[in-house]
């Protein structure tokens, strides 16, 4: 477990402001964190990582196989070893950036099966309106991210040895990013929830092997890191 931050002089280096930059933009993010774990470029993926703000500059907490490396003047970088202890019945206060998506089957222009993944949050959105719900009636979208958030949350739980109760677990912040790839011609959105509350595990291995490779999709981007800690 590490916490790379940016060291307040770093303001005063010319790279900053590249890097500044670059953080405003979720793939630049992604390659500024693989620059921390550039010794062997050809590798995958073996970290997870979240966005976090320390003093005013960005800050990112990583849990990987292997600790991070500075190669620059811009970081600061702590580590240290993380061996989870967990039984069954524990309860842990958790926070988790996520990116919660359901996937539908749609017909294309041809009307051929196609595959699609939806956020949760549009995807309810969407399914309310076919049904025919008044718009005034439909939901505030805080409303729809704490339902469909916690919803998705619940499932992900059976598969990843713990529980979370609806009045036990706040969910806030939702949010799309949208950038584009090197190459790409197509925009990538990622929307994001964060979750907040109090987990009890019922499978330790299985949520151990979940606070190490993550949970849902969008790891690379910056999703999926559950941090926890003793409820006592």
């Amino acid at each position: 477990m590490s916490r790379a931050s940016l060291k307040p002089e770093a303001a005063a280096n010319k790279d900053f402001w590249k890097l500044a930059m670059d953080l405003g933009d979720n793939y630049r993010i992604h390659r500024a964190i693989w620059s921390l774990f550039e010794k062997d470029p050809d590798k995958k993926r073996d970290f997870l990582y979240r966005q976090d703000e320390k003093d005013g500059f960005p800050s990112f907490y990583i849990v990987s196989e292997h600790a991070p490396e500075n190669h620059s003047d811009l970081w600061s970088i702590e580590s240290k070893k993380y061996t989870p202890s967990l039984f069954p019945g524990q309860k842990l206060v958790f926070s988790l950036r996520a990116n919660p998506i359901v996937t539908r089957w749609d017909e294309d222009e041809n009307g051929k099966p196609h595959q699609h993944r939806h956020d949760v949050v549009m995807d309810a959105k969407t399914r309310m309106e076919k049904e025919g719900i008044p718009e005034n009636k439909i939901p505030q979208v805080p409303d729809i991210v704490q339902e469909e958030g916690v919803e998705w949350l619940q499932k992900k739980g059976d598969l990843n040895g713990f529980e979370v109760s609806e009045g036990q677990v706040i969910a806030t912040g939702y949010c799309c990013n949208r950038f584009y790839k090197p190459k790409g011609k197509h925009s990538v959105t990622i929307s994001t929830i964060d979750f907040s509350g109090i987990l009890t595990v019922t499978d330790p291995e299985s949520l151990t092997d979940a606070l190490y490779k993550g949970i849902g999709p969008a790891k690379s981007f910056g999703c999926g890191l559950m941090l926890v800690r003793s409820a006592r």
